[in-house]
């Protein structure tokens, strides 16, 4: 009897090291590409050599090197880059996701008080009537992912549950969600995967209890999209995606009852992994659906990984990442 115990306990045990070490080595990798993928001037773009340096590429880069607390002197040039970059009207690129994330990969380097105060009234300024987040400015329709993400910069720089920008994003957002449990991109379309899994990161962030019903039932519906090989997909029937991946991660880590798909989503991130670290997705609307191996998608990807090691936000961790090639 003490010899099975003994045993469960051992296979316990090396199960555990083996969950755990797998995703690290995805993270080390993926954190090595994104190193070598900072240009000169500081900055990263979405696909090197391909699209030019921007703000939102170096603002990923920026929050996850902070968050791993390494190459702090690459990130430091990023957000030198960030704070000049910077528009007039506070935000970066009239992009509210591009100025969210600014947002976001400031506070976790402590740094630009002044910058992120100017990007908050930004999204002040912009955001719509009814409560929703539009992709560009006040162009356009107001979109769940825009809104979702936003509110989670909202969240990180401070502003409390019951600010007025605050309340009036969650009720659109509660607004939104179709009988499926998921959310669209636009109001009265179809879920997606990418969409709903902001939406639960962000209504989460703000203190929705996980078994709230419309918490809950978009759960349910995020992980429908759960392929057999364990990556996420954006769309149903669609095939299993990086990006996508990443973002359910984020969303389903708060899940105890979820770690069995949360495992598996690791395990096909690692299987998925190029050889140079990066991750391959059309997930970037630039690329216009076309799969291309992307800085973008590789951020994300290590920003899932870092969160599931327990690396949060605001500021670096004591135990910084190994980042040496094995």
């Amino acid at each position: 009897m003490r010899k099975v115990i003994f045993l469960t306990f051992l296979f316990t045990i090396v199960v555990s090291f083996t969950v755990f070490a797998a995703p690290q080595d995805t993270l080390r990798k993926a954190m090595v590409h994104i190193v070598t993928m900072q240009d000169e001037n500081g900055t990263w773009s979405r696909l090197k050599g391909e699209f030019p340096p921007e703000a939102e590429p170096t603002a990923l880069a920026v929050k996850v090197l902070t968050m791993n607390g390494m190459a702090l002197e690459k990130a430091e040039k990023g957000v030198a880059f960030l704070l000049k970059d910077q528009r007039p009207d506070g935000s970066w690129g009239n992009n509210t996701a591009g100025t969210a994330f600014t947002i976001i990969a400031l506070k976790q380097a402590n740094t630009g008080e002044d910058a992120i105060n100017k990007g908050i009234q930004y999204l002040r300024d912009v955001q719509d009537n009814n409560g929703g987040f539009k992709r560009l400015g006040k162009e356009g329709a107001p979109i769940s992912f825009y809104t979702a993400v936003v509110l989670t910069a909202l969240k990180e720089a401070g502003v409390p549950r019951n600010d007025p920008a605050v309340r009036m994003a969650i009720d659109w957002l509660m607004g939104c969600q179709n009988t499926d449990g998921g959310y669209p991109m636009l109001k009265g379309t179809p879920s997606i995967g990418p969409a709903t899994a902001w939406v639960v990161k962000a209504l989460l962030a703000y203190g929705a209890a996980p078994t709230t019903p419309f918490v809950q039932d978009a759960v349910d519906y995020l992980v429908t999209t759960q392929k057999s090989q364990g990556g996420f997909a954006p769309v149903l029937p669609a095939a299993e995606d990086p990006e996508a991946t990443a973002y359910a991660l984020m969303a389903l880590s708060k899940y105890p009852d979820k770690k069995m798909n949360v495992h598996k989503g690791t395990e096909y991130l690692g299987k998925a992994q190029q050889p140079d670290g990066a991750f391959i997705s059309a997930s970037p609307i630039q690329f216009n659906k076309i799969a291309k191996k992307n800085t973008q998608t590789t951020c994300f990807v290590a920003w899932a990984l870092s969160e599931l090691a327990g690396k949060g936000a605001g500021g670096t961790p004591t135990t910084p990442l190994d980042l040496r090639v094995k």
